[in-house]
């Protein structure tokens, strides 16, 4: 499977970001950093544990 990670990062970014400035969140503050410092593999990592649908981010080869 080839996943978009430009993509993921960009809604993981957005998601985070909202969450602290929207519902006051720190904790979405700290995460955003670790996204946007993650490696490809890292990152990847992080959305299987957030429960994130890589089936979303799937690209045809």
């Amino acid at each position: 499977m080839i996943i978009d990670v430009d993509k993921l990062r960009d809604d993981m970014l957005q998601e985070d970001l909202g969450a602290f400035f929207g519902g006051g969140f720190g904790g979405a503050l700290m995460e955003a950093v670790d996204v946007e410092r993650a490696s490809d593999e890292e990152l990847v990592e992080i959305a299987q544990r957030q429960g994130i649908d890589l089936r979303r981010y799937e690209v045809d080869e």
